[in-house]
């Protein structure tokens, strides 16, 4: 996990807790952790960038965040006096909360950010990057008759540390035909069906 997503959670278990127990509630440390709660959410998507993994996390932030304005604010003269059904919705709340709070924690350590290690070696890692469309083979996914296969295709290749202009035999596609071992398509020239 990154660090303002775990930033993120603690705010939110700080904020729940501050909104479910009283005595932390009363606490002038974290009167304001709600309010905070939802700055750290805007400067992870703003620094480190939004993850579905984080939609729970993000949802508890803004409805905590609610919860604590209605708490801080209060409405009407008789909004410090809490009705029997006033406390059963407190508590399925406070257990919709503790649902939402575990989801939102373990859905970001389970699924963690994969990535791949920093490579090693005397080499530097080129790429390229091709968009092919298959002429002969029409496209079954959508209405338009006209539209045919296409494929993007991104090839990772151990490259010099300096770059070297491209060889004049590089078609404006940026692809040479030339490289292909011989009986292949070129992205010009629609490849064959296998046979059956």
């Amino acid at each position: 996990m990154r660090l303002l997503e775990t930033v993120l959670l603690l705010a939110n278990g700080l904020t729940f807790f501050g909104l479910a127990i009283r005595r932390v509630r009363a606490s002038r440390v974290l009167r304001f952790v709600a309010p905070i709660a939802v700055l750290v959410a805007g400067a992870q998507i703003l620094i480190e960038g939004p993850r579905w993994q984080m939609m729970p996390a993000y949802a508890l932030t803004g409805l905590l965040f609610v919860a604590w304005l209605l708490q801080e604010h209060p409405r009407g003269a008789h909004a410090r006096t809490r009705g029997h059904a006033e406390r059963v919705a407190g508590r399925v709340a406070t257990a919709v909360g503790l649902i939402g709070l575990a989801a939102s924690t373990a859905l970001p350590m389970l699924i963690p950010i994969f990535r791949f290690p920093t490579p090693t070696g005397p080499y530097a890692i080129g790429t390229l990057t091709y968009h092919w469309i298959d002429a002969g083979r029409p496209e079954v996914f959508t209405a338009d008759p006209d539209d045919r296969r296409e494929l993007m295709v991104q090839v990772w290749y151990p490259a010099v540390a300096e770059p070297t202009p491209l060889p004049d035999s590089i078609g404006s596609d940026g692809f040479g035909a030339e490289t292909l071992p011989s009986g292949q398509a070129t992205p010009t020239e629609p490849a064959s069906e296998p046979a059956n």
